[in-house]
């Protein structure tokens, strides 16, 4: 110390600036370290919400349509229809296009129609691709008085009854299911190969629609005061992917049907359905589907649908 004063004092003093500085040191070396041994805190990070996963239990899905593809449908609309038509109004079409082809439902209904009546050969060929569709309250019947065997016997009779000498293949086609486009176009090949005769050829199904509760629709109209089921003529095409030539041919006939129909019957056709498959309707420059009804029909009501669906098709050609 510099001081003057006594020695033991001034150590006194020292120690205890010293120990001042001391506990101040070990104060902050303490503060540190309790800050780093203190209790850990995991703060909650923000998480995206997971979407819950559908409870397929109890979800009623329906089952996917009876198409060989399923096609998203892909509306193209047609240009508007020209006036003062002769022959056809194609004001009385209504058509759902599900492809990309573009098309004048009025020339297509100008185009000339040619058919040679005959007596003698056969004209017409029924087949049915899917034979053991059925109607309500079944789905499947190989019961032939059932099933679309006995709807195709009332299109020949009523074809027959308008002088139309009609072939019906009877085989059945879909048994097993994915194979059955395969197997009617092996029996449509033969006797086309057999009776040459045949310019047209129609295969006769019943569709399959649901409501959206998952429910069988019944479509249904009433002609002649009798409950009917609906119809609905198909037209293939070639943008599947398959060769199909002739595809507008198909639809100028299918077109002049569906004219016939909505002219004659109110609320009887449904919408001319044209696809991308081309469900062989190449075959022949006169090949289309017809859908009698659907499963939520009754027999009773696709066989009105049936001869009032083959009239008109009589009729077309007859007066062609």
């Amino acid at each position: 110390c510099s001081l003057k004063i006594p020695q033991q004092i001034c150590q006194s003093i020292a120690s205890g600036i010293i120990l001042k500085h001391q506990n101040n040191f070990f104060a902050q070396i303490s503060k540190i370290f309790s800050l780093k041994s203190g209790p850990t805190v995991y703060a909650a990070m923000p998480m995206k919400k997971q979407p819950k996963e559908p409870d397929t239990q109890n979800v009623l899905v329906p089952p996917p349509p009876k198409t060989e593809t399923v096609a998203s449908p892909v509306p193209t609309e047609t240009p508007p229809p020209t006036t003062n038509l002769s022959k056809y109004d194609a004001q009385n079409i209504s058509l759902k296009n599900h492809t990309n082809k573009i098309f004048d439902v009025s020339e297509l209904l100008q185009l000339p129609l040619t058919f040679q009546p005959s007596i003698d050969n056969y004209k017409v060929l029924i087949v049915h691709t899917h034979t053991t569709e059925s109607y309500f309250p079944k789905d499947r019947s190989e019961n032939s008085m059932e099933n679309m065997i006995r709807v195709g016997e009332e299109f020949q009779k009523t074809l027959e009854e308008n002088g139309i000498p009609t072939l019906h293949i009877t085989t059945v086609h879909d048994v097993p299911y994915t194979t059955s486009y395969k197997k009617s176009l092996e029996s449509v090949t033969k006797a086309l190969q057999e009776y040459p005769s045949i310019e047209v050829v129609i295969d006769v199904h019943r569709d399959a629609i649901y409501g959206e509760n998952g429910a069988k629709v019944r479509p249904i109209t009433v002609i002649d005061g009798e409950e009917t089921a609906q119809v609905m003529l198909v037209c293939g095409t070639d943008e599947g992917g398959l060769p199909h030539p002739d595809w507008k041919e198909n639809l100028s006939f299918a077109l002049k049907v569906q004219n016939e129909l909505q002219q004659k019957y109110q609320n009887f056709a449904r919408p001319l359905d044209l696809r991308k498959e081309r469900f062989n309707t190449h075959t022949t420059k006169k090949s289309v589907i017809f859908e009698i009804g659907s499963h939520g029909n009754n027999i009773e009501e696709a066989l009105r649908g049936a001869k009032l669906a083959a009239q008109s098709v009589a009729t077309v050609l007859n007066n062609s």
